[in-house]
């Protein structure tokens, strides 16, 4: 059939199951049961003036009750070959087969946005994807219930399959209309489509092109006078740390996190609103010594006055074993910025936290001798200048002080005369451990060298040049003892 269909013959010779409705309510009973059926002789008869509404078996139907959704559809929505609608609703209903089996969707927006919606015809619902033998829709051929006028096509070549993802697509369209109703009249527009860019930045694989257009497009039909500044939020917002996201959104326009994130969830960009919420509260990670670290925290406030929010940076200082662990890291969060971090499974902190950590920055404070290594360097030198180098073997052999060879210019130390002095000063280390850092921090080697053919066992490390009776090591100068020093 080539036509388009316009009655209810028509229809049953496109093998369509139509119900009867009244006022827009089916008027027969098991309408839904699988081999419900009305022949044409008993339509003819009993129903000739009824609406004929097409039950949505192996159709879906894009049903459009908010204008906001017609101008975002030719952007998003590939082609359709039936389309139909009626005098004061035009275009309102798109028609695919439904062989993919996509699911019955709606698109509304949460109740908190009443103060945006409250004034459209229809409220909170922005549009569905209307399908399932449950669902059906009044179609061509129909008198409206409601408005009185003739449902009727407005293109029809066929009711064909959608070639794409039709939940998505449709997603895209209802998003970029939702975020149009509830953009900001004045003053933060700019930091909202920056915010939508981060979003798709952070949490999604679509390119600049894709993203500048996205959210330029939504600034147009919020009618936004500085349209100019808003055409390369994706490609700038992936340049630059301005990477603003659900919390930026939810200080702008007051509502919540959740729901934010619900409007997002249309394109499947989020799963979980609580798990995005600490995602945009936990901003980066900031080294600023060995095993120390900033984390930047995203943190919402109340403006002065009581009204609305608005979100402050802060930072917390924090060390790598607590980075690594959720309830020490909240914990910490809660008492240096006094911010809730919402509930996650260590699972999720660890996901989130390893990507951040991974791509941390190093701080212009860093401390280089906050370093392990240089701090067990400063240890030593502190051990060399308490007990002094000598340059006469007996010293370390008799009194296990440290040697310094001129000859092959090493130090020779003992390493129980070390530990001691590492112990004294309250320095623990295991002795595995303390091997270890002489072996890779000091480059020590052991030697079981003699003197006076006695064992002289000792670790050798790199010495440097001496001068004015001090021996220069790593930069610093180290007192060189008499030969008749004892150990102390």
């Amino acid at each position: 059939m080539n036509k388009e269909p316009i009655s209810y013959i028509d229809w049953l010779e496109l093998g369509r199951v139509i119900i009867p409705c009244l006022k827009g309510t089916p008027k027969v009973k098991k309408y839904t049961d699988p081999d419900f059926k009305i022949e044409k002789d008993i339509w003819n008869r009993d129903h000739e003036t009824a609406e004929i509404a097409l039950r949505l078996d192996h159709d879906v139907d894009l049903d459009i009750d908010n204008e906001f959704v017609k101008r975002f559809l030719p952007y998003y929505i590939k082609d359709c070959g039936a389309i139909f609608g009626r005098e004061g609703n035009p275009t309102s209903h798109y028609l695919w087969t439904n062989r993919n089996q996509i699911p019955f969707k709606q698109f509304n927006l949460p109740d908190e946005f009443e103060k945006d919606f409250k004034d459209f015809p229809h409220g909170s619902m922005i549009c569905e994807l209307r399908t399932e033998k449950k669902r059906y829709t009044i179609v061509p051929g129909s008198l409206h219930s409601k408005s009185k006028t003739n449902v009727r096509w407005e293109k029809f070549e066929e009711i064909r399959e959608y070639q794409g993802n039709l939940s998505i697509d449709v997603g895209k369209v209802a998003l970029s209309a939702a975020l149009a109703i509830i953009y900001p009249s004045t003053g933060a527009r700019d930091d909202y489509c920056t915010a939508i860019a981060g979003i798709l930045v952070k949490n999604s694989d679509w390119t600049d092109d894709e993203i500048d257009n996205f959210v330029s497009r939504i600034a147009e039909h919020a009618d936004d006078e500085d349209l100019a500044k808003r055409l390369k939020k994706g490609t700038s917002s992936r340049k630059t740390a301005r990477k603003f996201g659900i919390n930026k959104i939810h200080e702008i326009t007051g509502y919540s996190h959740k729901n934010i994130t619900s409007l997002f969830n249309w394109i499947g960009l989020f799963k979980d609103a609580s798990l995005q919420v600490s995602k945009d509260t936990i901003e980066k990670i900031e080294e600023y010594g060995a095993n120390r670290y900033y984390v930047h925290l995203n943190v919402p406030q109340k403006n002065v006055d009581g009204v609305g929010l608005k979100t402050i940076k802060k930072k917390i200082w924090i060390d790598g074993e607590s980075l690594m662990n959720l309830k020490l890291f909240c914990d910490i969060a809660m008492s240096q910025a006094k911010v809730w971090i919402p509930r996650m499974t260590p699972k999720e902190f660890e996901e989130i936290m390893m990507a951040k950590f991974y791509n941390r920055e190093q701080s212009k404070e860093y401390v280089k001798e906050a370093e392990e290594d240089s701090r067990f360097k400063m240890f030593f030198l502190d051990y060399l200048d308490a007990k002094g180098v000598y340059m006469d073997k007996e010293q370390l052999a008799v009194y296990k002080l440290p040697y310094y060879n001129q000859e092959k210019r090493t130090i020779e130390f003992d390493l129980n005369n070390f530990e001691k002095e590492l112990i004294k000063n309250r320095v623990n280390l295991k002795r595995p451990d303390l091997v270890q850092k002489v072996q890779t921090i000091l480059k020590g080697e052991k030697d079981k060298g003699k003197y006076k053919n006695k064992s002289c066992v000792a670790w050798v490390i790199k010495g440097e040049e001496v001068e004015d009776n001090k021996l220069i090591w790593e930069g610093e100068s180290v007192y060189i003892g008499d030969s008749t020093g004892e150990d102390e």
